[in-house]
């Protein structure tokens, strides 16, 4: 079935008017995929919550014939220090409720659209610190995202589970810009999981 049109929300992973890579992950999908259009909803140092650049909030904006949807998203709240909260919040203040709203808006407005859920590789501590100022590890934002996907079976590519490991620092160095943002080997290879993933899912 030709897919139509693909829509990319995200941070500065997704955000190419950062210019940190010649090709993103969504330019591979695009060639690969070949839909009709393409959207992008990607602002650098977006948040899932209300804290910068909601995506909680940005999802309004998604185009009505849109029928794929990656998100990834999530590792700017565990580095802005983003309350956490606990399944069954849905405030947009709170990490596990301002995602709670995101997938509860996306799936009521779109019925019909593919939706997929991108969390980032474990990341090292040349960008953020290990420890955020809340005493959080990203690890506990990507358990946060795994309840909360699985809570409104969304297909969840957990990246921080993957082989990709930011945190090693010879992967990073291959990989990476800065431990945080894949350069463009990194961008392929997100790329390729992300195909795998949704071809499968």
């Amino acid at each position: 079935m030709t897919l139509q049109h693909y829509c990319a929300m995200g941070d500065s992973i997704t955000d190419p008017s950062n210019q940190l890579v010649k090709k993103w992950y969504h330019d591979w999908l695009k060639d690969w995929w070949q839909p009709n259009q393409v959207s992008l909803l990607a602002v650098s140092g977006a948040t899932i919550n209300a804290d910068y650049a909601s995506m909680a909030q940005s999802c309004r904006l998604i185009p009505a014939d849109c029928d794929r949807l990656t998100i990834y998203g999530g590792i700017n709240d565990f580095g802005m220090s983003q309350p956490l909260g606990q399944l069954g919040n849905s405030d947009n203040v709170t990490f596990y409720g301002a995602l709670d709203q995101l997938l509860r808006r996306v799936l009521q407005a779109h019925p019909q659209m593919a939706v997929y859920f991108v969390s980032h590789v474990k990341i090292g501590h040349d960008f953020f610190p290990t420890t955020n100022q809340l005493g959080l590890q990203q690890a506990a934002y990507e358990e946060a995202i795994a309840a909360v996907t699985a809570a409104y079976s969304v297909p969840h590519l957990s990246l921080y589970r993957s082989w990709l490991n930011f945190a090693d620092p010879v992967m990073a160095a291959q990989y990476s810009i800065d431990s945080l943002h894949p350069n463009d080997a990194g961008q392929l290879v997100i790329a390729h999981m992300i195909d795998e993933f949704v071809q499968t899912h």
